[in-house]
């Protein structure tokens, strides 16, 4: 190499941070790395900073490693601390551990690999956000920023994380202005400061919606809880966890062709279905070939899973610790937690209260909901075009950027990670993973793909300093 070669990485949550733990660890040569967070907690991001101690991982302890070579490295710290340490590790293993947690532990990550960080790496972390993107002669990259001086990189990647929910469409945009309306969830604000009297409506049904609603209970709020989303009230549990099944990756054809697949994983669902056991395991033996089954659909395959069978594989995918589906089925049998599936209209306000109006899909008719506040769990925003993320709209703008073929994030290419032109072009110096490749990749917001991702590009990068 000819000189020190400036690798800027934007965003500092699990994927930035991991990316620089691989660099710092492996770089053999002279190397600076610039990473720069701002907003949510660096390091935890919004994934691993949860308000409440029964937000938990959807993923069991003993395959949260954040490194793919190491897989016992999570549980055994674990096993470090205080109240885990009277523990077998292998019950540990089957574990949800609070997120919270996690993010503890992601920071021991970071302070075990800053005190081991010799000469080699010089390291500068900067408070404050991207806003720009130049793209100048003999690759290299100028960095506008909304705070410091703008300066000049040769590798840049976007590690940006989760985006806010997208407000839903309705016929009073102006609604998602008042103090009434929560667009992020994962904020404790949004659970708090709730009046006496009041229902409370949560858009969308999905894991987030029942960690608004742990929320709500731990803030000690009485009254009804409503949810409106278009598939209704379908939430599944891990009920058949540490079950290993292989036979239907044993009949995995080479050839991915979607309406086989589906044929193929019905067969083996209605076979476990006959020993009492539910599609879960089926389901998980799927997850290591879930993206190379991805990239083989056909464009018109992957638009045809996306209208038919998206809703299907995130329930089976995206299953609930059993004593959390436990709480929010006793709340349902209450009447406490009342779920419908239909289309918001409008949302309008009448003096203190909150009126809520939607098609009802299952009666076919429309409702009306009188509540005090609305809290939005439909979701991050993946599209780059309806982003809040002002650094992705600026470059998408720009066509720096451009979608995936259904819009779902960046298009990128998937073995090395470099963001694509409009043209299909490699950008030398433009790098993206995490949930900017969901379009790419789908299966791409787990720490047992991340963690792959950010060895894989880390290499990626090395390698192409080396070269120059």
């Amino acid at each position: 190499m000819t000189s020190t070669k400036h690798i800027v990485i934007i965003g500092g949550g699990f994927c930035g941070m991991m990316t620089a733990v691989h660099l710092i660890r492996d770089a053999k040569y002279p190397l600076k790395i610039t990473l720069i967070h701002s907003g949510t907690p660096f390091i935890r991001g919004v994934a691993y900073n949860a308000y409440s101690s029964k937000h938990l991982l959807n993923v069991a302890s003993g395959n949260m490693s954040a490194f793919p070579d190491d897989m016992e490295h999570f549980t055994n710290w674990l096993r470090i601390k205080k109240e885990y340490t009277n523990y077998e590790k292998k019950l540990l293993a089957e574990t949800f551990i609070p997120r919270n947690i996690y993010g503890e532990y992601l920071g021991n990550i970071w302070e075990t690999i800053l005190a081991a960080k010799n000469g080699t790496v010089e390291l500068t972390i900067l408070d404050d956000y991207a806003n720009d993107i130049e793209l100048l002669e003999h690759n290299k990259a100028k960095i506008f920023l909304k705070k410091d001086l703008p300066f000049i990189a040769d590798y840049v990647v976007l590690a940006t994380g989760n985006s806010l929910p997208r407000n839903p469409p309705i016929a009073n945009m102006a609604y998602y202005s008042s103090p009434t309306y929560f667009q992020n969830p994962w904020n404790i604000n949004s659970v708090s400061h709730l009046k006496p009297d009041g229902d409370v409506l949560i858009i969308g049904n999905g894991l987030t919606m029942v960690d608004t609603v742990i929320g709500l209970l731990e803030q000690k709020f009485q009254h009804k809880i409503y949810s409106v989303s278009t598939n209704g009230s379908i939430i599944l549990p891990h009920r058949h966890f540490g079950i290993t099944y292989n036979d239907l990756v044993e009949e995995l054809p080479g050839n991915f062709e979607l309406t086989k697949l589906v044929s193929l994983i019905n067969k083996h669902i209605k076979k476990l279905r006959k020993l009492g056991i539910s599609a879960g395991p089926v389901i998980d033996s799927l997850r290591p070939y879930s993206q190379r089954i991805w990239q083989s659909f056909t464009p018109e395959e992957k638009k045809k899973f996306l209208s038919r069978f998206r809703h299907m594989w995130g329930v089976a995918r995206h299953r609930l610790p059993v004593f959390i589906y436990d709480i929010v089925e006793k709340l349902r049998v209450q009447g406490k937690l009342e779920t419908y599936k239909g289309k918001l209209i409008n949302i309008t306000e009448k003096g203190n209260e909150v009126m809520v109006t939607f098609h009802n899909t299952k009666k076919w008719c429309t409702e009306t909901l009188p509540v005090q506040r609305v809290i939005n769990c439909t979701g991050p925003e993946t599209s780059i075009y309806r982003n809040l993320n002002q650094l992705l709209l600026k470059l998408a703008e720009k066509a720096i950027i451009s979608p995936d073929l259904l819009e779902l994030g960046i298009n990128a290419d998937p073995s090395s990670y470099n963001i694509l032109t409009p043209e299909g072009e490699k950008h030398p110096n433009l790098f993206t993973l995490g949930t900017n490749l969901k379009g790419v990749l789908w299966e791409t917001i787990s720490v047992p793909e991340l963690r792959v991702q950010c060895e894989q590009l880390s290499k990626v990068l090395l390698q192409a300093c080396k070269q120059d």
